[in-house]
């Protein structure tokens, strides 16, 4: 037979339980705004495109065709030779 104290002892234990797994489920649902507060000012350098550089002169389409070779050039089944 069980006593009435172990009754007692089991169900504060079960409510606690459940009431943890209920804090812990809940903790996820809460989203925290990740926005920056202030507003920063960017101190590097300023970027410049690639296509600038002395060797393209400024000249986007002859850097996308030096891009495309290169990239041609690293492709493995391009550079195998198939008997």
């Amino acid at each position: 037979m069980i006593r009435q104290s172990s009754v007692g002892t089991l169900v504060v234990k079960l409510f606690v339980t459940l009431v943890g797994g209920a804090v812990l489920a809940l903790a996820g649902c809460g989203e925290i705004d990740q926005t920056a507060k202030i507003e920063k000012v960017y101190a590097g350098k300023k970027d410049t495109r690639a296509s600038s550089d002395a060797r393209f002169g400024g000249d986007a389409k002859k850097w996308e065709a030096t891009l495309a070779e290169r990239n041609k050039n690293q492709n493995e089944y391009l550079r195998i030779e198939i008997k």
